[in-house]
């Protein structure tokens, strides 16, 4: 990236465009007097340019959704054909032309024949709708989950998201149907206890009666990018089975081939009930699919003609093309191998850097889906400070926010991800004193 990076030119900009939603935002969802932020103006590819005109490079793919690099041109050519033809659908009475393709395209992805997709705008819309169905299907409402679980903020969402500063706010309007069992360790030393756990939240704790669903992300994303050991996918299968529950797996973050593999779980579940995907699905446009397995998808068939799981943007057109066009770009330029390239080229620096740095604790992840572990939670905090002022856009994740994740665009050329990377390094070193 020819020229300067990170925030030379000042944020005189980026604090007026702060303080102006400081003004009208709920303050619930930032800090807006922090020096910190920056607004953004453009990002193209891996590089993003902010309202004072500062360059930047970003290795978080804002929240992994432009997996197919910011702006991509076949997505924003979609988009744009696709708004000369039809901006709104009437998706459960007259639906758009795109949304067929669109769902023939997913449910050829599928792990087994006979899927069937339902479309909404975010994650959380897609957990919603197989929690939903779930319940339909079992009659029961209780949900296993996991402790560092993040399936989005929504009603029946938020239920299961495990983080206490999303519940505590809102603890008034939850039901307590989830269920959290423990998370096991990566080298599987408590694999046993955590499935037996997990099997005994699922069949009948207390006097609620055995869960109607289990959920479960292939990687904790929010949870701090922790990946599960071997075999606790396929155990967790077999529990639900035993169970008599649904197993929804959430691939929001993992999948579309985040982590090398268009689904993140396919090496673990055969056939899993329903697979949630969103975030890069879209290539940038707000569009989510929750994927059914044929007897999940049929919970509510033969009801009256009035849908019962609807929404006056579903299915809607605009998102539909994008996510077309996505699924062209994993295809076309290589996408799945590029998440292995990336992430091994990101994995090679952060062992590297757990070598020489002691505050770096662990590395660990797959595919582009990299997390550093800091011993120190502000270390963690100081490092993506540095970070941006040097020119790199970069997140934590985990409960205490001591993780650096790596989620870049797939699309990053080599020289702008090692020049990132050496970035990242000098910030850990100024962090770690």
């Amino acid at each position: 990236m020819a020229g300067f990076l990170g925030t030379v030119r000042g944020r005189k900009r980026s604090a007026a465009v702060l303080r102006s939603l400081a003004e009208v935002e709920v303050p619930e969802v930032m800090d807006h007097a922090s020096a910190f932020p920056i607004a953004i103006r453009k990002a193209t590819g891996a590089r993003v340019t902010d309202a004072d005109g500062n360059r930047y490079l970003d290795l978080t793919g804002f929240f992994g959704v432009a997996l197919a690099g910011h702006r991509n041109p076949a997505v924003a050519t979609a988009i744009r054909t696709q708004a000369g033809r039809l901006l709104h659908g009437m998706g459960d009475v007259h639906p758009a032309e795109v949304k067929a393709r669109l769902l023939r395209l997913l449910a050829a992805r599928m792990p087994a024949p006979g899927y069937r997709g339902l479309l909404g705008l975010s994650g959380a819309d897609a957990v919603e709708a197989a929690l939903k169905f779930a319940a339909a299907a079992t009659g029961r409402g209780a949900v296993l989950a996991f402790e560092g679980a993040y399936h989005g903020l929504s009603g029946a969402a938020l239920e299961v998201t495990h983080g206490r500063t999303f519940r505590e706010p809102f603890r008034a309007a939850l039901s307590g149907r989830g269920r959290f069992a423990p998370w096991p360790a990566r080298d599987g030393s408590d694999l046993d206890r955590c499935l037996s756990a997990a099997r005994a939240l699922a069949r009948d704790p207390a006097n609620d009666g055995p869960a109607g669903a289990v959920i479960v992300e292939p990687i904790q994303g929010r949870g701090g990018i922790r990946v599960p050991p071997p075999g606790f996918l396929a155990g967790l299968a077999g529990i639900a089975r035993e169970a008599g529950a649904a197993l929804v797996v959430d691939e929001v973050y993992t999948g579309c081939g985040r982590t090398g593999a268009f689904l993140a779980s396919a090496a673990g579940i055969r056939g899993p009930d329903a697979i949630c995907l969103g975030k890069a699905l879209g290539g940038g446009l707000p569009i989510s699919a929750c994927m059914m397995a044929p007897g999940l998808a049929s919970a509510v068939k033969g009801l009256p003609s009035e849908a019962p799981h609807t929404g006056t943007f579903l299915g809607h057109p605009l998102g539909a093309a994008a996510a077309i066009a996505v699924l062209g770009e994993i295809d076309r330029r290589g996408l799945l191998a590029a998440a292995v390239r990336v992430g091994d080229r990101i994995r090679e620096r952060a062992d590297a850097w757990r070598r020489r740095f002691p505050s770096v604790a662990d590395v660990r992840g797959a595919g582009a889906m990299v997390g550093v572990e800091l011993a120190r939670p502000e270390v963690a905090g100081r490092t993506v400070e540095a970070a941006l002022r040097a020119g790199v856009i970069l997140l934590t994740e985990g409960p205490a926010g001591d993780v650096l994740a790596f989620t870049p665009p797939l699309t990053i050329a080599d020289a702008d991800l090692d020049r990132a990377l050496s970035a990242v390094e000098t910030a850990l070193a100024e962090a770690a004193t």
